[in-house]
């Protein structure tokens, strides 16, 4: 049988993981790399997103969300590639 080290965080993550998402991981492998990248993105918006000023100007809220589309336009291209 082969063994695989892990991390703590990682050993957390498996074990909220019902059968279910185990056989779906093992049929689909790159969901993972997916994932992560989805993951970094996501990050990027919220950074952006909580970067704005409460009382921002409608051009830089105009801009601010534009840039945010395209970072989620171009995750989302790279997954579905």
């Amino acid at each position: 049988m082969k063994t695989v080290k892990i991390t703590s965080g990682q050993h957390r993550v498996l074990q909220m993981l019902t059968r279910k998402d185990l056989v779906t991981l093992k049929k689909y492998p790159k969901i993972l790399a997916e994932s992560r990248h989805m993951l970094r993105v996501c990050k990027k918006v919220i950074k952006r997103v909580d970067a704005l000023t409460e009382h921002a100007s409608r051009r830089k809220r105009q801009t601010a969300y534009k840039r945010i589309v395209s970072i989620c336009r171009t995750a989302i291209e790279r997954v579905e590639k």
